[in-house]
């Protein structure tokens, strides 16, 4: 595992914040110098602790404005059934993300949807009992107060 410095975490939280931010303007924040700064960014994408460099979409400017928080209790746990069901959930385009829980149920899953009819089609052709979905339980967002992947990550700053 690699070991994250104070540089290193302040890299990440900058990068976090912007990922365009170019490499001149994130060595003049941590007072280092752009080879440097380089350098350490590859050895992060090396160590894949930058897993990728992705955009955030506002999802009512590209017409998915009905996020669906999903529940889901399975009818058989640790089975191949379930292992499809990950993979299906893993590859679908509507999911965001998809997260084996502890608790009541077996999932919860985040789900961009055009309208209520397109939600209403994706769990008709996926949460199923041929899917080995036993229950799920729809969770409507309302308003979304705070929407975030960062991980804030302390430093001497």
């Amino acid at each position: 595992m690699h070991k994250l410095d104070d540089i290193d975490k302040q890299i990440l939280n900058l990068l976090q914040d912007d990922a365009t931010l170019p490499l001149k303007s994130i060595a003049e924040k941590l007072g280092t110098s752009v080879a440097t700064t380089q350098r350490r960014i590859a050895q992060l994408n090396q160590n894949k602790v930058i897993e990728r460099t992705v955009a955030i979409v506002n999802p009512v400017k590209v017409e998915r404005p009905l996020t669906v928080l999903v529940l889901i209790k399975m009818s058989h746990s640790n089975t191949p059934m379930q292992h499809r069901f990950e993979r299906l959930m893993a590859k679908h385009p509507q999911v965001m993300s998809c997260y084996e829980i502890s608790g009541d149920y077996d999932f919860v899953l985040m789900v961009a949807n055009q309208n209520m009819q397109d939600y209403h089609r994706f769990t008709r052709q996926n949460l199923t009992g041929e899917n080995n979905v036993a229950h799920f339980n729809s969770q409507f967002v309302m308003n979304a107060v705070k929407s975030s992947t960062k991980i804030h990550l302390d430093s001497q700053e």
